[in-house]
C-alpha cells in the first residue's frame, strides 16, 4: 500500500475542509489504515514555487492551526479528533434524503486518455492548489493530463515517484454538481461570475459537453480560450458565482463556490446546503471527487462514493469535530 503526503496550497487554507474529504474518501477506499499511510499538512503559501518546494523537501517553514481542531496536522489532537470524524463518517451509508439527485443514470465523467500509472507507487504526493495559485503553473517538467496549464487553472497534482502530474478539475466538479440537480450542458445555458482559474476551468469543462456560457458581471473578465465559440447572450439555466458577492439568483439553481463553518445538527446542516442558494461544499465535494477519478487513482474510479453520500459524510464528519470545538 502507497504512502501518501496530501496538502492543500494556497491563501487562506486555514479553513479548508480538503484535508477532511481526502482522509473520508481514502477510508472509503481502504487506503488510511494508519497514519503512516496517509499525512496531511496546510501549505500555506503564495506562490507555486513555494508548494512545490514543499512537495519536494516535506515540510513547510511555518506550520498553521486548522480551524476544525485548533491545532496542527500531525499534532495529537488534530488526529484524534479526525480519526473520531471519519470513523462516524465512515459509518454513514445513506445518502441524506435533501442531498439525493433527481437523475437516474450515473454521472460519466470526462476521463481524458494519457499515460497515467493506474497504480500508486511506494510514496506519492497529492496537492490540490487554491487561491492564488491556479494560474501561477507552467512548466514543462509537470505533465497535464487535460488542458488546464494551458487554460492557466490547474488545481490539482500528483507526484507519483518518477514525475509531476497536473490536472485542472474545478470545471468537472461545477459539471458533475449540476448533473446531480438535473441539469447538463447540452441542453442548458451556464451563467458564469468570475474570470479566475476556476472559472476558465468551468467554461472549459461546460463548453467541451457542448454547453453554452452566459458570462455573466464580475470582478475580472473571461480570457479567451476553447470557449469562446459557446459564449452566448442567451438567458443562463443555472448560474455559478466565483466571485461570491451575493448576486441574486432569480429563482434558479444558483451555486457558490466559497462555504463557511456550520453549526447544527447533520439535518439542520443539510438543509442549510441547499436553501436559496447551492453552498460550496457542493462543489469542493465534487471537484474532489474528479481529482480522485482523473488523477490520484483513476484505476478505482468505479469504487468511490457518490457526490450524495461523500457530501452527507462530510457533514457527518463536520458535525462531530465542531462537538470538540
Amino acid at each position: 500500500m502507497a504512502a501518501i503526503r496530501y496538502g492543500i496550497a494556497g491563501q487562506p487554507v486555514d479553513h479548508s475542509l480538503s484535508p477532511l474529504l481526502t482522509a473520508l474518501v481514502a477510508r472509503h477506499l481502504a487506503l488510511m489504515k494508519d497514519d503512516k499511510h496517509l499525512t496531511m499538512e496546510l501549505v500555506d503559501v503564495n506562490s507555486i514555487q513555494d508548494a512545490l518546494a514543499w512537495g519536494y523537501a516535506g515540510a513547510v517553514p511555518e506550520p498553521i492551526p486548522w480551524v476544525f481542531t485548533d491545532s496542527i496536522f500531525g499534532k495529537f489532537r488534530t488526529r484524534a479528533l479526525l480519526k473520531k470524524a471519519v470513523d462516524a463518517a465512515s459509518l454513514v451509508e445513506e445518502v441524506h434524503p435533501t442531498l439525493t439527485s433527481p437523475q437516474v443514470a450515473l454521472f460519466e465523467s470526462d476521463v481524458a486518455a494519457n499515460d497515467l500509472p493506474t497504480r500508486m507507487f511506494a510514496e506519492e504526493i497529492w496537492l490540490n492548489l487554491t487561491a492564488p495559485l491556479k494560474h501561477q503553473l507552467d512548466s514543462g517538467a509537470v505533465v497535464a493530463v487535460d488542458d488546464s496549464m494551458a487554460n492557466k487553472c490547474v488545481n490539482a497534482l500528483r507526484w507519483d515517484g518518477r514525475g509531476w502530474w497536473c490536472a485542472g478539475l474545478d470545471g468537472n466538479g461545477v459539471v458533475e454538481v449540476m448533473f446531480h440537480h438535473g441539469i447538463t450542458p447540452e441542453d442548458h445555458v451556464l451563467g458564469l461570475i468570475g474570470g479566475g482559474g476556476a472559472a476558465r476551468s468551468t467554461a472549459a469543462a461546460w463548453t467541451k459537453r457542448g454547453g453554452g456560457v452566459h458570462v455573466l458581471p464580475s470582478r475580472r473578465d473571461l480570457d479567451e480560450g476553447p470557449w469562446a465559440d459557446l459564449l452566448t447572450e442567451d438567458e443562463p439555466d443555472v448560474i455559478i458565482d466565483f466571485d461570491n458577492e451575493g448576486a441574486s439568483s432569480n429563482g434558479i439553481l444558483f451555486l457558490k463556490s466559497t462555504y463557511q463553518p456550520m453549526q447544527g445538527t447533520v439535518d439542520e446542516r443539510a438543509s442549510s446546503i441547499v436553501e436559496g442558494v447551492l453552498d460550496g461544499r457542493w462543489l469542493l465535494v465534487a471537484q474532489h471527487l474528479a481529482c480522485w477519478r482523473q488523477l490520484w487513482a483513476p484505476e478505482r474510479a468505479e469504487e468511490l462514493p457518490s457526490l450524495g453520500l461523500l457530501l452527507t459524510r462530510l457533514l457527518e464528519a463536520e458535525c462531530v469535530l465542531s462537538s470538540y470545538a
